[in-house]
């Protein structure tokens, strides 16, 4: 019996640092409804909670989830949001060999943490965030667009077909267009169109805890910036074709309106009501 009791003991040791390892983050507060999938399994989330690599999250109307990881980098998920971690942990368990974000669909707030800059990255179905110290806002319309918003920090944002922009100046929006480019709105118009219809934090931060509140002054109405681009910077914007039809098949589940850019023609969706 005392080699079991060695054996049961030996086990325990080889497993319990992997279980540890693979607790990155936890859930500092859920309003229902959102659930975590795990190895195929689903379950609703649940305030406390430890979330690990390889986790996806995802929220109905209801929900919003706010997390803080053990680099202090902290994420807020909107309603009708899905989002998946791959997260690697150096052996202090304080900072992050890999940090990747899958920004699947929805609103997003994204505060980068005491890991290196290189070590994050952000993806949406069309787009790449590279992070430099940064905090800043994300609407993903799926497969068909992809929205980001500066509060802090600088990011740069690549379209799918190339093509990079940069920018660390506060309230900057920039999205990518129907040919996988990125640009900023056409006009002031269309970023309060954006900002009203997809970021919810923008409009409001009562739903946040105050480590995921940040100043926002200047980034919705009059006051918002919004530069028109120049000639050498972004071609002349076309009209696009037609595609009501097939925008609004292929993005039905998307929960708002996608803002038009400089040089690319955003879909024509019918959105819902803005998230206060």
């Amino acid at each position: 019996m005392v080699w079991l009791r060695v054996l049961c003991v030996s086990c325990c040791v080889l497993i319990l640092p992997s279980q540890i390892l693979a607790n990155i983050g936890t859930v500092v507060s859920v309003k229902q409804g959102a659930e975590i999938t795990r190895a195929g399994n689903s379950r609703p989330l649940l305030e406390g909670m430890e979330v690990a690599s390889g986790d996806s999250i995802s929220t109905d109307s209801r929900g919003v989830v706010q997390l803080i990881f053990v680099d202090e980098t902290k994420i807020a998920i909107g309603p009708n949001a899905k989002m998946a971690l791959d997260v690697t942990m150096l052996r202090n368990k304080k900072k992050a060999k890999n940090f990747a974000v899958q920004a699947l669909g929805g609103s997003f707030r994204f505060i980068s943490g005491n890991s290196r800059k290189r070590a994050y990255s952000i993806q949406t179905p069309t787009a790449t965030m590279a992070v430099r110290g940064t905090i800043f806002d994300m609407w993903v319309v799926p497969g068909t667009q992809s929205s980001m918003l500066v509060l802090e920090g600088t990011v740069q944002m690549c379209g799918l077909k190339g093509g990079c922009r940069s920018t660390g100046r506060q309230c900057s929006l920039f999205a990518t267009s129907q040919k996988g480019k990125v640009g900023r709105p056409a006009d002031q118009a269309q970023y309060d169109e954006a900002v009203k219809n997809g970021f919810p934090f923008i409009q409001s931060q009562e739903r946040l805890l105050s480590p995921l509140r940040v100043n926002i002054e200047g980034c919705a109405g009059e006051s918002a910036p919004v530069q028109p681009i120049e000639k050498s910077d972004a071609p002349e914007p076309r009209p696009a074709p037609p595609q009501r039809q097939a925008v609004k098949a292929s993005v039905a589940s998307a929960p708002v309106e996608a803002p038009s850019i400089e040089g690319g023609a955003a879909p024509d969706t019918k959105p819902n009501r803005p998230v206060n």
